[in-house]
């Protein structure tokens, strides 16, 4: 994003409609900076690291991660690599908490949560 931002005309830079001259990545930290503004005590990420790419991702979860030391964080996500070091998992199937607990006993119990876990780790694996 900075590196976007000076070769623009820095901060003065024009943003288009809904960030059209925008990456999906600088979108999202974008949008995840002017969050951030609003130091609230209580931050909720929905799919925040979804469609971008693994750099950006990875700048994206350094933040919350960091961020969660002092805010409470409730993160929304289906790719599962991202919550595996939250406090406390959720796993909801039709409307409903089906599963709940850190990573380590959600693997343990070998439920839905540990199978698509691991097939989501095969997959990227395999990619």
């Amino acid at each position: 994003m900075e590196e976007f931002l000076r070769a623009q005309d820095g901060l003065k830079t024009q943003i288009s409609e809904r960030g059209s001259n925008l990456s999906g990545g600088q979108r999202q930290r974008l949008a995840l900076a002017r969050a951030l503004l609003h130091n609230t005590p209580v931050y909720i990420f929905d799919e925040a690291a979804s469609n971008i790419d693994a750099e950006s991702e990875a700048r994206i979860m350094e933040v919350i991660h960091e961020l969660s030391r002092d805010h409470g964080i409730l993160f929304i996500s289906h790719r599962l690599a991202n919550v595996v070091e939250s406090l406390h998992i959720y796993v909801m199937k039709d409307g409903r908490v089906t599963e709940s607990g850190t990573h380590e006993v959600l693997m343990t119990q070998n439920l839905s949560y540990a199978g698509l876990y691991r097939k989501q780790k095969e997959l990227e694996n395999y990619a």
